[in-house]
């Protein structure tokens, strides 16, 4: 049940972590800074006086979370941070709480002993937090932006597959419409082509008429001469 409990309120730190991950990526990780701090201060020239130590940078919701959690497990720097807590508000030096704080927990643990507790344990358990927060971000990217990227992965090639269809479908039209030009134009030729060959029959045909008529005139005026000869030479 225990084992439960701890990996109930593991996934329940992850989404403490997870929900101050917004208001804390700004955030200067404190830790750093301290180093940073220390590291600033062990470079001042021997010939000017050090300046007074900065206090702390105040830690965002997140750190605090986190803080709380590689703190969770007793040890001999936790029973140190215990006594420390209360004196916060009565003892404004820090060295001054330190040594009040340790004075209380001196027979039980030596100063080898906090050390070594940060050092070995609250170290490791940060360690272990981080890569624990890496793995839950890892699979909230998975959730969160892999269903995404699929989608938007699908709609790349169905994208790229209308257009290549409409490429197709353009380039398909372009030549039929090609094709039916081209069959309008021999039609237009082969239009005007008979339109002068009917025009020359009917001219043709004009013609055969008329001498035709002609003809028929001529035959009728002979009927009718050869009518008035019979009459006239007969009757």
């Amino acid at each position: 049940m225990a084992d439960n409990d701890d990996t109930a309120t593991r996934h329940g730190l992850g989404a403490q972590l997870w929900g101050a991950v917004k208001d804390a990526l700004i955030d200067e990780d404190p830790v750093a800074a301290a180093r940073r701090a220390k590291l600033q201060g062990s470079r001042t020239p021997v010939d000017k006086p050090a300046a007074p130590e900065a206090a702390p940078a105040a830690m965002s919701p997140m750190a605090q979370t986190l803080m709380a959690q590689v703190l969770s497990k007793a040890t001999a720097y936790t029973a140190l941070t215990e006594k420390l807590q209360p004196l916060e508000a009565i003892v404004l030096d820090e060295r001054t709480r330190y040594q009040a704080a340790y004075a209380l927990i001196r027979s039980s643990r030596s100063v080898e002993q906090v050390v070594q507790a940060i050092a070995m344990q609250h170290v490791p358990a940060l360690e272990a937090e981080a890569a624990r927060f890496a793995a839950q971000l890892e699979d909230k990217e998975r959730q969160e932006i892999g269903g995404r990227s699929q989608e938007l992965q699908a709609l790349t090639t169905n994208i790229d597959a209308a257009a290549q269809q409409v490429a197709k479908l353009r380039e398909d039209t372009e030549a039929r419409i090609h094709q039916i030009e081209a069959t309008v134009a021999r039609d237009r030729e082969r239009q005007a082509q008979l339109t002068q060959e009917i025009d020359g029959k009917r001219h043709e045909l004009a013609g055969v008429q008329r001498q035709f008529d002609a003809a028929a005139r001529s035959v009728a005026q002979a009927l009718d001469a050869a009518k008035a000869t019979v009459l006239r030479y007969l009757a």
